[in-house]
C-alpha cells in the first residue's frame, strides 16, 4: 500500500518471526536404534553448543514399521521414532505438541516450551488413498493449529508409487484435498489456512521412461546436470499444468535425487530410475487479513546423504514465518478517502458513530477478516502451595472475560519437566455452563461472560509420587478427535502425604 503525506499512520510493531524446521523421510520400515539424529535436525552434539534454535520441529515419516506388535507398543507410549526425536529434543526444552499416525505415515510436531500457551485449536486428520481408500498404506495425515493467531496446516503424505502411476498420484492429491475436513470454523479444508506446508514421499518420478534409463540418470547426476534433469520432474510438470499441487510453491531441489538407494550405501539401486520423490512444498495467503501481511521465507532445502538405513534420503527445509502489521490510517483520513463509497453513505444514513468507521473496513475491502491473536486470553491459576496425597484437593483458577469454555475442557496434572502434552498423570473435567444456560436467568448468563473465579476439586484417588514437582495444565477441548488447545499453566508445586490423625487406641 502506498501512502501519501496526508495519511495518518499509526505506529507499527516489530514483526512476529517464527522458524519452522521440517523433516520428511521414508524410513523403509527401519528402526532408529544406534542412529544419531543431530545432523538431520541441524543440532550440535551438546545442547550448550546449539544457538538460534528453530521454534518448531515438524517430523514427517513414511513407511514406519506398522507391524501389530509395534502398534500395540504405540498404544502405551510414543512410537520408537517419535521417542528417538523426543529424547534428543527434550534436552533443548522442546515439547511434543501432537502426533498422528496412519499405518506407516507418522507426523509429529515439537514446540519450544515458551510457545505452549500460544498454540490453540490443535486438530489432526487423515485420509486413506491406498486400495481406493480402504487401506492406509498410502494417503495423508495432518496436524492443523493456530500459532499466535495464524492458522497453519501441516500435511505429511505418501502417494502412489512407480513411474507409470502419475494419474494415480494426481488422484491421490485430489482425494486428500477433497476429503480432508477439519472442525475449526472457516478453516475446514487444507487450503483455508494462512500457511500450508505439504511434504512427504510424493513419489513423483522423471518423465521419459522409454528414453532415459536409470544409468543415464545416474550419469547426469554424476556430471552435476541437475538443472537439466529437474526439467523432467513430474511434480514440476503437473504444477505448471495446474493438475496438482499448483496452489503450493517449491524451491526446486538443488540436491541429487533422493530415491532409490541400496540400503546401507550411497549408491543408486539401478532396479529403479532415480527420482526426487521426497519433497517439501508450502503456500501462504499473504493478504488474508486487512490489518497484517503474512510472508514466508524458505531459508534452506537440502537432502542428507549420510543417512543410509533406507532406500530414501531424508530431506529437510527451514522456513521463517512472518506476520507484519500493515500501516493503519486514522478514522478522519479514512472517512475523507471513502466518503463516496456506498458503505459510507449507508453508515451516515443509519446514524453510525464516526468513531466506529473501522467496523466498515471489512465491507470496503471485500470482507477481509481481521487478524487477532486470541492467545492472550489465558486461564490464570491461583498459586498452589502444596498438594496432599490421599485427600481431595481443591484448586482455583480465573477465567478471563471473553473466554469461551468448551464442552470437554479438562485440567491435567503433569510433572514439572513434562516433554509431551500426552503425559498427564491424572485429570478432571472442568465445570462448564453451556449445558446449564437454560437454567440461568439473564443476569446470571451475563455474569458468566465476565472475568470470574472457579473452583475444581480433584479426587483423593489421585496418587502422585513424592519428591517431584508438578504443574496443572488447562486444555480447551471439544472431545474425541476434536479441537484442543493449551490455555493455562499453573505454578509448580510439591506433594506431601500427611500423617494419619491419631485414634483413641494411639493415645495412652
Amino acid at each position: 500500500m502506498s501512502l501519501d503525506n496526508n495519511w495518518d499512520v499509526k505506529p507499527s510493531f516489530l514483526p512476529l518471526l517464527l522458524r519452522i524446521y521440517i523433516v520428511t523421510w521414508n524410513v523403509s520400515t527401519k528402526f532408529p536404534e544406534n542412529l544419531s539424529l543431530h545432523k538431520l535436525l541441524g543440532l550440535e552434539s551438546s545442547p550448550s553448543q546449539d544457538t538460534d534454535l528453530p521454534d518448531f520441529f515438524v517430523i514427517g515419516l513414511q513407511e514406519v514399521n506398522a507391524q501389530p506388535q509395534n502398534t500395540l507398543y504405540n498404544l502405551f507410549k510414543h512410537d520408537m521414532w517419535t521417542q528417538k526425536f523426543k529424547d534428543l529434543l527434550k534436552e533443548r526444552d522442546y515439547v511434543v505438541i501432537k502426533t498422528e499416525q496412519m499405518q506407516g505415515l507418522l507426523l509429529s510436531v515439537f514446540a519450544r516450551r515458551k510457545h505452549l500457551l500460544h498454540l490453540r485449536q490443535v486438530e489432526t486428520e487423515y485420509t486413506r488413498t491406498g486400495l481406493g481408500g480402504i487401506w492406509g498404506n498410502k494417503g495423508a495425515v495432518s496436524i492443523r493449529l493456530n500459532v499466535y493467531g495464524c492458522s497453519i496446516c501441516l500435511v505429511n503424505s505418501h502417494l502412489a508409487a512407480h513411474d507409470h502411476m502419475l494419474e494415480e498420484r494426481i488422484n491421490d492429491y485430489d482425494k486428500i484435498v477433497q476429503e480432508h475436513k477439519f472442525h475449526v470454523k472457516t478453516k475446514e479444508t487444507i487450503f483455508d489456512h494462512d500457511y500450508v506446508f505439504w511434504f512427504g514421499d510424493l513419489n513423483f518420478r522423471l518423465t521419459g521412461e522409454a528414453t532415459t534409463s536409470a544409468e543415464e540418470i545416474r550419469a547426469m547426476v554424476a556430471r552435476d546436470e541437475l538443472k537439466k534433469l529437474i526439467e523432467k520432474d513430474q511434480l514440476l510438470l503437473v504444477r505448471r499444468e495446474r493438475r496438482a499441487f499448483d496452489k503450493l510453491q517449491e524451491r526446486l531441489p538443488q540436491f541429487p535425487p533422493t530415491f532409490k538407494f541400496e540400503h546401507g550405501t550411497n549408491d543408486y539401486d539401478m532396479k529403479r530410475r532415480p527420482a526426487w520423490t521426497d519433497r517439501i512444498l508450502y503456500a501462504v495467503k499473504e493478504n488474508n487479513y486487512r490489518n497484517v501481511k503474512l510472508t514466508v521465507e524458505q531459508t534452506s532445502y537440502k537432502s542428507h546423504p549420510s543417512y543410509n538405513i533406507s532406500d530414501h534420503k531424508p530431506v529437510t527445509s527451514e522456513f521463517t514465518v512472518k506476520v507484519i502489521r500493515k500501516p493503519q490510517y486514522s478514522g478522519e483520513r479514512f472517512k475523507r478517502h471513502h466518503y463516496k463509497r456506498f458503505s459510507y453513505r449507508m453508515a451516515i444514513a443509519n446514524g453510525t458513530e464516526l468513531s466506529s468507521f473501522d467496523d466498515l473496513v471489512s465491507d470496503l475491502v471485500d470482507g477481509q477478516q481481521v487478524y487477532e491473536d486470541t492467545t492472550e486470553r489465558t486461564i490464570m491459576f491461583k498459586p498452589i502451595e502444596l498438594w496432599s496425597v490421599g485427600e481431595p484437593n481443591t484448586i482455583e483458577y480465573v477465567i478471563p472475560a471473553g473466554f469461551e469454555e468448551s464442552n470437554a475442557d479438562w485440567i491435567g496434572i503433569y510433572r514439572e519437566d513434562f516433554t509431551s502434552l500426552s503425559e498427564y498423570l491424572a485429570y478432571e473435567y472442568t465445570e462448564t455452563y453451556k449445558e446449564k444456560q437454560h437454567q440461568l436467568n439473564e443476569q446470571q448468563q451475563q455474569h458468566q461472560k465476565n472475568t470470574r473465579t472457579v473452583q475444581l476439586t480433584f479426587s483423593e484417588n489421585v496418587n502422585l509420587p513424592l519428591g517431584v514437582r508438578y504443574q496443572l495444565l488447562y486444555f480447551q477441548s471439544t472431545g474425541t478427535r476434536g479441537v484442543t488447545g493449551l490455555v493455562g499453566i499453573s505454578n509448580t508445586f510439591a506433594v506431601e502425604k500427611r500423617c494419619p490423625s491419631p485414634t483413641f487406641d494411639d493415645i495412652d
